[in-house]
């Protein structure tokens, strides 16, 4: 039995969450992926769903779409996710029962993201006035931008948001075909991912058989559909590799069915998690990587020769890392209007509402940017170490639009203090 992981593994992980940062690729809004209808920012229509203005409460009721809302950078706009949502990013994100639907009414959520298999609870949801969008899992490459694109419209809007979605899409694909290039193409390897020992696998028409083919391997369940396979047709095709949960690698190994096949006489039925196969944000490149460092373990050995020393290449890597995370916030930047005495509109309300929730602003408010407001933006300022100004520039709101911002009252303590968060809002 094998598991995979390793220190190199992390080393190569690192190297490309880089390369996706590095590598960039966008589509004109003509190309309109199917699903989505946009019509400027908002409104903008997702998937048969009109979302009227840019949800800040959003509940997520699907581990996968979780996983994109972080990969789209877009999870301060979370407020509550699925038990199943065990994204180490989202631990302090409050948990609910996704099939309970009043624990989801009870967040007073503004946009609740689930996925089809969730219909009975959408049409609880639904029934309570909420605003329930279903988005359907990507099965390939090309239907991978339109998960992305449908995400990021209804979050950010149909003109920015789609083209981000795209945009992230491509750059997470163009990772993945720097792995396929490096996997030896001399040798055709099979392989497959059995969910249990009878008939539940990765076929065709999911996405982990596309990640498969990136890593270098061919699904031996390619031509089949719907998650099923039978036990002749693994035994005729006789991978090189099986893939199965954690726990299950024994039972293959002492399964007499399986004696014969090449994977369990070579040694390789690898346990990985099955999150890996099913979440569809930069997991994916986790899981290219966990495939193609198993089978082909010559490129680990490979990678390892050129780093003379990994600690220091690391540190490097972090130091670029944290150098265009800095960009980045900046661009953002870009994406709010400083407001100040006398502004009025949608954009004060929210901002009202965001001071209102964190207790500096304490009394009714209508949208209008008065002297008292001005003086509760001065308040939270103070207490977020940033200049006290009273206008709510560019980094005021994207401070105050964050998971880390302190509430009025709250104490400081500096050993628990998370990161501040770039909200590309």
């Amino acid at each position: 039995m094998k598991k995979v992981g390793g220190f190199r593994r992390v080393c190569l992980l690192l190297w490309a969450a880089l390369a996706c940062g590095l590598l960039a690729g966008c589509s004109d809004m003509h190309n309109i992926v199917s699903g989505v209808a946009a019509a400027g920012e908002f409104p903008v229509e997702v998937a048969g769903v009109t979302i009227s203005s840019r949800p800040q409460k959003v509940a997520v009721l699907s581990p996968s779409l979780a996983d994109v809302v972080l990969a789209l950078g877009y999870e301060t706009q979370l407020a509550a996710g699925s038990q199943e949502c065990t994204q180490a990013s989202l631990q302090d994100l409050a948990k609910i029962p996704g099939d309970d639907a009043q624990a989801v009414v009870d967040v007073g959520p503004d946009l609740v993201l689930l996925d089809p298999g969730s219909s009975a609870v959408a049409a609880a949801l639904e029934e309570a006035g909420l605003t329930v969008l279903s988005i359907a899992p990507a099965t390939d490459r090309e239907d991978f931008e339109r998960l992305y694109a449908q995400v990021a419209s209804a979050l950010a809007g149909g003109g920015p948001g789609y083209d981000a979605g795209i945009k992230a899409a491509q750059d997470i694909f163009l990772t993945l075909d720097t792995i396929n290039r490096i996997v030896p193409s001399d040798k055709v390897t099979t392989a497959c991912y059995l969910y249990d020992l009878e008939s539940r696998a990765v076929t065709g028409d999911m996405l982990g058989s596309t990640i498969m083919t990136y890593s270098g391997v061919t699904n031996v369940f390619k031509s089949q559909q719907g998650g099923a396979y039978d036990f002749e047709t693994l035994r005729i095709s006789n991978p090189n590799a099986i893939f199965c949960p954690p726990g299950m690698a024994e039972q293959i190994q002492s399964d007499s069915r399986f004696q014969g096949l090449q994977a369990v006489q070579d040694g390789k039925v690898i346990e990985m998690d099955p999150s890996l196969m099913e979440w569809q944000g930069r997991t994916v490149v986790e899981t290219a990587y966990e495939i193609s460092s198993t089978v082909f373990p010559e490129l680990l050995e490979e990678n390892s020769m050129q780093v003379a020393d990994p600690a220091e290449e690391i540190e490097s890597a972090v130091g670029s890392a944290l150098a265009s995370a800095s960009a980045e916030e900046a661009a953002d930047d870009t994406q709010y209007e400083a407001l100040r005495e006398g502004d009025q509109g949608e954009a004060v309300l929210k901002l009202q509402e965001r001071l209102d929730e964190l207790g500096y602003l304490d009394t009714e408010y209508d949208g209008h940017f008065g002297e008292y407001t001005a003086q509760c933006v001065s308040d939270f300022q103070k207490a977020n170490g940033l200049e006290e100004t009273g206008v709510a520039d560019a980094a005021t709101q994207r401070k105050l639009f964050s998971r880390s911002a302190k509430a009025k009252g709250a104490q400081e303590d500096t050993s628990s203090q998370p990161p501040v968060s770039s909200d590309p809002s």
